[in-house]
């Protein structure tokens, strides 16, 4: 009998200690955050930050953590970005992209492919609690939500917040039918939509909010919570449900993966009320102080649960203010131009990195929001997944002050290789404004060359004195160009 009870002390005591450093084990592995804001400019907040707009939390990941003056998201606009970063690959090798239509609309039949592993089910794979709280934009059928694509939860918005009206008949079910007659529609449809939204009025826009959850046996629980999001509270609920995911994750001793995506300050621009005519800049600053408030939350978050030594958070934005609206926009100065464009202005995204072992301060090294995917794979000692082609691993960079692995940046517009960027060099194939801005799209059959150290807004082209290196930058971005082969556009057939 005691020789019964003495081993049945040694097997409790050896499952107890290896259940408990199984548990340290996970809850001893890094989380990681990445705060995404929709149409945010380059001098919105940051180092270039517009003073009359009072940022004290995305201050705080400036002045504690590494901030890239050098980064960019993968397009001008919103469906490319997101699927790159999610994926760590061009939109040109995935498909999401488009020539005749940019971005997934309400009613498309296609999304993010399924044959495409993004970073939450590499995540998820690793036994990550993943979680996304925001826009996806990504593909609106159930088929396409972010809980097919790796994420255990999702609150929040299938595509952008000026989606889903309905003007004189006019509405996305009908639009892109026949394609060929849908600028005439657009033309006839858009007064009014300019007009409401600087009306702002929530039932001008049917945008739902969705919940859906990946069960434990495999199905999912897609619940329609609100049609018309209430979008004055929409940074605050995306933040809550945020900060409740986190929880979670700690009381079941889990790693975390959190995708917080805002759907703002993309127009119309809502705010709730604690934060009406709280700005000095208008209600555009009120939209960002409250997005900042909702990075405070985060970081606040991070240190009431005990877990602020072991997480990475990266801010950053799909890309440039939308210069359409006036004072209902951000600033990408020093920058030219906005999204929608190849120019500076439409694709890079101040980012700020912060976390253990992150080397505080401004560094100008070149990064892209698809070297996201390995570089946080990297971070969490994920090493059972190969790179994606266009992801490098930025920890020597972040964590021990070498040189960036990137030297390149591929500026496209839909299938467009526009602009071609090595080191301080970048070359203009094809140049086109923002939105109705000039100047009109013109092909250069000698590319402009631009040094950005030199000329941060792009206005002076130095081809004249420059020659060899104008033909170094055409001679790489070719040989980049003929080294895969491009997908067939979905988004261009996102209604077949």
């Amino acid at each position: 009998m005691r020789i019964k009870q003495y081993l049945f002390t040694i097997i409790f005591i050896v499952s107890f200690v290896f259940y408990t450093k199984a548990c340290a084990d996970e809850t001893s592995r890094a989380n990681f955050i990445i705060i995404y804001a929709d149409d945010m400019g380059y001098a919105d907040a940051g180092p270039f930050g517009d003073p009359k707009i009072n940022t004290p939390a995305i201050d705080a990941l400036v002045e504690n953590g590494q901030t890239w003056t050098n980064f960019y998201a993968t397009a001008p606009v919103c469906t490319p970005s997101r699927g790159a970063l999610l994926t760590g690959k061009l939109p040109v090798r995935t498909g999401l992209y488009g020539d005749t239509i940019s971005v997934f609309f309400p009613g498309s039949k296609q999304g993010l492919p399924h044959r495409e592993k993004t970073i939450a089910e590499v995540f998820q794979d690793n036994k990550y609690s993943t979680g996304m709280f925001g826009k996806w934009h990504l593909g609106d059928a159930p088929t396409f939500y972010p809980t097919r694509h790796g994420f255990d939860k999702w609150l929040g918005i299938p595509y952008s917040n000026d989606m889903d009206w309905e003007i004189d008949g006019v509405n996305f079910g009908n639009i892109f039918t026949p394609p060929e007659g849908a600028p005439a529609k657009w033309k006839t449809v858009a007064p009014r939509i300019r007009k409401n939204i600087f009306k702002r009025e929530i039932t001008d826009w049917q945008v739902p909010l969705i919940s859906s959850q990946h069960l434990n046996d495999g199905t999912f629980k897609d619940t329609l919570l609100e049609k018309p999001a209430n979008q004055n509270l929409i940074t605050k609920r995306y933040t809550e449900e945020s900060v409740r995911f986190m929880a979670e994750s700690v009381e079941k001793n889990k790693p975390f993966f959190l995708f917080l995506s805002h759907s703002m300050p993309h127009v119309p621009l809502f705010r709730s009320p604690d934060f009406v005519n709280k700005s000095q800049q208008g209600i555009y600053g009120d939209v960002i102080e409250e997005i900042d408030w909702s990075v405070g939350e985060i970081l606040s978050s991070l240190k009431r649960l005990n877990i602020n030594s072991n997480t990475y958070v990266i801010f950053t934005s799909d890309n440039g203010p939308w210069l359409l609206f006036g004072d209902h926009a951000g600033s990408a100065k020093p920058l030219r131009d906005g999204k929608g464009t190849t120019f500076e202005g439409g694709m890079r995204a101040m980012t700020m990195f912060s976390g253990p072992g992150i080397k505080p301060g401004i560094v100008s090294e070149i990064g892209v929001q698809t070297d996201l995917f390995t570089t946080l794979l990297s971070l969490a000692e994920i090493t059972d997944f190969p790179p994606p082609q266009d992801s490098f691993d930025l920890t020597g960079a972040l964590l021990k002050g070498e040189q960036s692995p990137r030297d390149f940046v591929p500026f496209y517009r839909g299938s467009e290789l526009r602009a071609f960027r090595v080191n301080e060099h970048k070359i203009h194939f094809i140049t086109e404004g923002a939105y109705n801005r000039p100047p009109k799209k013109q092909f250069h059959s000698t590319p402009l060359l631009i040094n950005l150290n030199e000329n941060i807004g792009e206005r002076e082209d130095l081809m004249t004195n420059e020659e060899a290196i104008t033909a170094k930058l055409i001679e790489r971005a070719t040989r980049f160009q003929q080294s895969f082969e491009k997908a067939p556009s979905i988004l261009d057939r996102q209604f077949q």
